[in-house]
């Protein structure tokens, strides 16, 4: 019974001595234990989802259409070109008339629209019109028209692309509760709708919905939110990055908090699209949200790009 008192002593020491160890050098402290396990899960799901038909890693091309036909195939002859095993010399016509695109087979051939044979020209849904985004497949390939700003574009997926097949996974600086900090989110009184430029230079909608106050690295920030379905989205970029981050940005998403104090944890932030596919655009964070510290939390450049 002795040993037994004197073992629970040292167990119970040692746990305090974690416990003090994650207060001082992550500074926890007034926050509670930090939830790796739920971080863990998070992270394994976003990979996940980059592995899908539908993920970043299968994106293999974005073709801009011009006004009129454009024509699509394997052959070096077409306006784009989509040099893929299972693509026809001639695949397509895509036609651009003002924002409204529509598809015509070759003669006496016919292509395959969301899984189904199609024999005449007919209308082709592109994405940001309320409802399902056609899809045009030749085998193991696939585009769908795709808005960049005011301009429209074929986005190309390949099934079997090599940024998915030769995947190396991700990598993370190690979780760290330091960077999950109290901050005060100030929503607006009704949502905004501001343009603000991608990557190419084109300005796209965003749906801004409020500010987000907070400490971090001794200062001061107030970063501008965005609203993705049901969550705050923050498009930031700090002092890491283009050194062990993505050099564009990073995105963070958040559960969407009621108006007052809540976590904000950067241990979440993970690359964009375009931080592993260069067929991709991103927005580019508005100014309020570069931050002038270093983020030493959340996923770093990825090496396979």
């Amino acid at each position: 019974m002795r040993r037994v008192r004197i073992f629970r002593r040292l167990t119970s020491a040692v746990g305090l001595l974690v416990f003090v160890a994650v207060a001082v050098d992550g500074r926890a402290g007034a926050q509670g234990q930090y939830d790796v396990a739920a971080l863990e899960k998070a992270r394994a799901s976003h990979e996940a989802s980059l592995k899908t038909d539908t993920g970043w890693l299968t994106v293999a091309g974005l073709h801009f259409l011009k006004q009129g036909e454009n024509s699509v195939g394997r052959a070096p002859t077409n306006d784009i070109v989509l040099d893929f095993p299972g693509v026809p010399d001639q695949g397509a016509i895509v036609i651009l008339q003002g924002d409204q695109t529509r598809i015509r087979p070759p003669a006496g051939k016919s292509v395959t629209v969301n899984g189904a044979a199609v024999s005449q020209e007919s209308n082709l849904a592109r994405s940001g019109q309320g409802r399902q985004t056609d899809s045009v497949s030749f085998g193991r390939v696939n585009f769908f028209v795709h808005y960049s700003g005011p301009r429209l574009a074929l986005r190309v997926r390949n099934l079997d692309n090599p940024l998915r097949t030769g995947f190396k996974g991700l990598k993370y600086f190690p979780p760290n509760p330091a960077y999950r900090v109290k901050a005060v989110y100030t929503p607006y009184a009704s949502a905004q709708v501001i343009d603000s430029p991608n990557i190419l230079g084109d300005l796209e909608p965003f749906t801004v919905v409020g500010t987000v106050a907070f400490e971090l690295g001794g200062a001061k920030h107030n970063m501008v939110a965005w609203r993705s379905g049901q969550r705050l989205w923050f498009v930031f970029r700090d002092l890491t990055s283009g050194k062990e981050t993505y050099q564009a940005s990073r995105f963070l998403y958040q559960p969407m908090p009621a108006a007052g104090e809540f976590l904000l944890d950067f241990n979440y932030a993970e690359n964009p699209p375009c931080g592993y596919n260069a067929y991709t655009t991103c927005p580019v964070p508005p100014p309020q949200n570069r931050l002038p510290v270093r983020v030493e939390a959340g996923e770093l450049t990825y090496d396979g790009r």
